[in-house]
């Protein structure tokens, strides 16, 4: 994780984010973009290009200087100048505009690849990053990228470009001498640059990190506003968040002293650049080996040959913040997802009905904690209620989440159907089982989609009769909106009851052969639970049922009770 927290340099970070942009552009972004590169080269040149013009206007109007080319008017060179700056201008507003139109689909695209990469990450790594981390990671790495997008068209590119046809004109106008000083300048502007961008990216880093950490703990508090309300803990975790925001303030504090240094040695060499070159031309000016013409020329280049260098230097330190913010996400990004369905071999189909289950010498210890199953070893018969007992911390939960591949066994063996489940995508096993968690983590949309998802349109058949055997006909009934009700972040405008029968529901209309449940009636009372059994809720036959349990109540209704005790199967039956 190291390597992903902390990307090995500002060349990685760009080239690893160019390669995440160009496969976010689709064929009308990518005109639009060429488009906005096109004018942003052809502006460069024009900027470049109009203190020719002005050097011929002045000649023009001095009646001691050499004939202009072609003895062309005043009026004419006015107008090539007007014109070369009123046309960079416009090329600046049409680079901007098709610029625009990519950039938003960018986004859009980019997000979205980000978050299903998110999404599709193994439990294990998502387990090593808190909520808020994870949407501060998101948002400062779609920024950064932003960024790295926006400053390479609208600085880095013109003000290189410009750079070069300046150094090139210098050469053709003048002597070796000016050139000089000019690429000395050049050089000393880029190596400032390099090194500011340099420490501007450690800086960005720290800012980065530091942000992170404080937005996980107001997300954390956020989430658990319950708990913090009833325990009187507001000024506490205002306290707890302060010390993360003071450390936030220390390292903008440090990032905008890095930018400072830099900007000051920028002025140091713009001053003694300049000083150079006009004190070089006003001389030769006064010797008569040059007009008066080319000495505005000279200073309307070294004037101007600072706008673009501070474009590229700017535009250099601006994405390497861009990549400190992005870095994050671009160790996310490289976490290996889990296999999706399609990549391997699809499970075979369990065409003989519901299949069986089966442990061999199972132990499982989570990361960083202690075993939790030890050379667990048991069989769940096909078509029957199977009920999981035992004590808090006896490894009950732990075999579900085992079963749905949120984490792999250190040791031993699961098959289902006879067939060994670590040879095929978790997303395949997934399709064979209906899960109802204790918590029933419902997403702030429609009850319809909470309970079809994740079918963004519902089989309103299958819905009304999952809704009817999870006893929820009438919550929907006393709602406003009926299947169509919003149901708050996490279900918040439903009662603990009336989540935990949307939950059932869900598991109800999946229809699947296996059917997981974890503590799924703890928010219902012994009557509700006896009229969910009679709707056959916890039935067998069609289905293979493992039901995790502390109530006897729950547990008399399996065909088969497994006991657990510190992560072992200590008893067996009825």
């Amino acid at each position: 994780m190291t390597q992903a927290a902390h990307p090995p340099g500002l060349r990685a970070a760009i080239l690893f984010g160019a390669g995440q942009l160009g496969a976010s552009l689709d064929p009308a972004g990518r005109v639009m973009l060429t488009a906005a590169g096109i004018c942003a080269l052809a502006g460069a040149a024009l900027a470049a290009g109009a203190p020719v013009a002005l050097k011929h206007l002045v000649e023009a109007l001095d009646p001691a200087a050499p004939a202009v080319p072609a003895s062309l008017s005043p009026v004419f060179w006015l107008c090539a100048y007007v014109g070369a700056l009123g046309a960079g201008k416009l090329a600046g507003e049409v680079r901007g505009y098709c610029f625009g139109a990519a950039e938003q689909s960018i986004s859009r695209k980019l997000a979205r690849r980000a978050f299903e990469h998110v999404l599709s990450l193994p439990m294990t790594a998502l387990h090593r990053h808190s909520t808020g981390g994870l949407v501060q990671t998101l948002e400062n790495g779609l920024l950064g990228y932003r960024l790295v997008l926006q400053h390479a068209l609208f600085t880095l590119l013109p003000g290189l470009a410009e750079t070069a046809l300046i150094a090139v004109l210098l050469f053709h106008f003048f002597d070796s001498v000016l050139l000089a000083v000019f690429g000395a300048c050049a050089a000393l502007y880029m190596a400032v640059f390099q090194d500011g961008a340099r420490r501007i990216l450690r800086a960005g880093r720290a800012v980065s990190s530091a942000r992170i950490g404080a937005n996980a703990l107001l997300s954390d508090g956020l989430m658990n506003i319950e708990t913090v309300k009833a325990f009187c803990s507001e000024a506490a975790l205002a306290e707890r968040l302060d010390v993360r925001l003071a450390d936030v303030q220390q390292r903008w504090r440090d990032f905008y002293k890095a930018r400072f240094a830099t900007g000051v040695l920028v002025t140091l060499v713009f001053t003694a650049g300049l000083g150079a070159a006009l004190w070089l031309s006003a001389s030769r000016v006064e010797a008569g080996s040059m007009s008066l013409g080319d000495l505005v020329l000279v200073s309307a280049w070294m004037l101007q040959v600072i706008r673009p260098l501070e474009l590229a230097g700017s535009g250099i330190r601006d994405i390497g913040q861009g990549a400190a913010f992005a870095g994050r996400l671009n160790g996310l990004l490289r976490e290996a997802a889990e296999p999706a369905a399609g990549a391997s071999p699809a499970f075979p189909g369990l065409s003989g009905g519901p299949p069986s289950i089966r442990f061999e010498h199972v132990s499982f210890t989570y990361p960083g904690g202690r075993k939790v199953l030890d050379d667990v070893s048991f069989e769940i018969e096909a078509g029957k209620v199977t009920a999981i007992a035992g004590p808090s911390g006896s490894g009950k939960s732990s075999i579900l989440r085992l079963l749905m591949r949120f984490h792999e066994p250190d040791e031993g063996r699961i098959l289902i159907g006879g067939i060994l489940v670590r040879d095929y995508p978790a997303s395949e096993i997934r399709k064979l089982i209906a899960f109802t968690p204790q918590d029933a983590g419902l997403l702030d949309d429609s009850l319809a989609f909470n309970i079809s998802m994740p079918h963004r349109v519902a089989d309103p058949r299958r819905l009304e009769d999952a809704a009817r055997q999870a006893m929820l006909e009438e919550v929907i009934n006393r709602l406003p909106d009926g299947f169509e009700t919003l149901t708050g972040e996490r279900g918040a405008r439903l009662s603990g009851g009336e989540k935990q029968r949307a939950a059932i529901a869900r598991a109800l209309y999946r229809q699947a052969p296996i059917r997981l449940a974890d503590e799924a009636t703890s928010a219902l009372d012994y009557p509700a639970e006896e009229r969910l059994a009679a709707n056959g809720v916890f039935a067998g036959g069609r289905v293979t049922s493992v039901i995790v349990a502390h109530r006897a109540e729950t547990i008399a209704l399996a065909d088969n009770v497994i006991v657990l005790s510190d992560g072992r199967v200590v008893d067996q039956g009825r």
